[in-house]
């Protein structure tokens, strides 16, 4: 090691310079937005429905234009199709498609995701050819999952656009079917706010209302499932009992004891 030398007379002693800054660091606040906002809505199907949360609107414009345009590559790509016209089926191609879209309907509930096709013509738009109403709810507690599925792609022909959103909702009884396929327990296509949807379903299902349902208050709470009974939880039952049963004893003792002249 050299030596070290004293510094020169007049020489200042040298400094070091960093790029730390003096200033002491604060910690900046971080705010989470986690309310979930209902979007407004102009479907009037479920007025006066009780315990009504929200109503989330179908882009009926959108679903029937995709609808249409896919519906018309398929009956002319696929020559076999062209029989149907026998049975007047192009004339009706286009307004069974609306009958259908516009039937749809999408609610929140306090009990759950209720989907609903309300009555509706089919076919030629006869009477004796209408669809009736079907109805599903889904409960809360029984989703495993909802998910949402953004438009990519085509899907026919390489030039019919994928525009519409799919909201996929799961349950236990979701998998696969029989022919191999993905099978949802609700597949919902064409909502204005897709996303809005899945974030206000995992808000009923954590038991908190979105902000702007339509229902206030305080949701109703679950029945708390039943304890199961430990040494902890349990009366304390068996002291009584064992004192009975060495009270019986004592006597029984005592009897045999002045009929055989011993005591057991």
């Amino acid at each position: 090691l050299k030596p070290r030398h004293p510094l020169a007379q007049g020489e200042s002693s040298p400094t070091w310079h960093t790029n730390r800054s003096t200033t002491p660091l604060t910690a900046q606040p971080t705010t989470l937005s986690m309310a979930t906002s209902i979007p407004e809505f102009k479907d009037t199907f479920f007025e006066g429905e009780p315990g009504l949360i929200a109503v989330f609107d179908y882009d009926y414009e959108l679903i029937i234009d995709f609808n249409q345009k896919l519906r018309w590559a398929q009956f002319i790509f696929f020559p076999p199709a062209w029989a149907s016209t026998l049975c007047c089926y192009p004339c009706f191609l286009n307004q069974n498609i609306e009958w259908d879209t516009r039937s749809r309907h999408l609610a929140l509930t306090i009990d759950g995701i209720k989907f609903v096709q309300s009555k509706r013509p089919s076919l030629c738009g006869l009477s004796c050819t209408d669809r009736g109403k079907e109805s599903k709810t889904i409960p809360y507690d029984k989703i495993t999952d909802c998910d949402v599925q953004e438009p990519a792609g085509t899907a026919c022909c390489c030039f019919i656009q994928n525009v519409l959103y799919q909201v996929s909702v799961d349950t236990a009884s979701s998998g696969m079917s029989k022919e191999g396929k993905v099978q949802h327990e609700l597949e919902i296509w064409g909502l204005k706010n897709p996303h809005e949807f899945k974030q206000a379903v995992w808000s009923m299902k954590r038991g908190e209302l979105p902000t702007g349902a339509l229902m206030t208050g305080v949701l109703p709470q679950r029945a708390p499932e039943p304890q199961k009974m430990t040494s902890s939880t349990m009366p304390d039952m068996t002291t009584p009992l064992l004192t009975d049963i060495r009270e019986e004893l004592r006597k029984l003792n005592t009897l045999m004891a002045s009929k055989y002249g011993t005591s057991v």
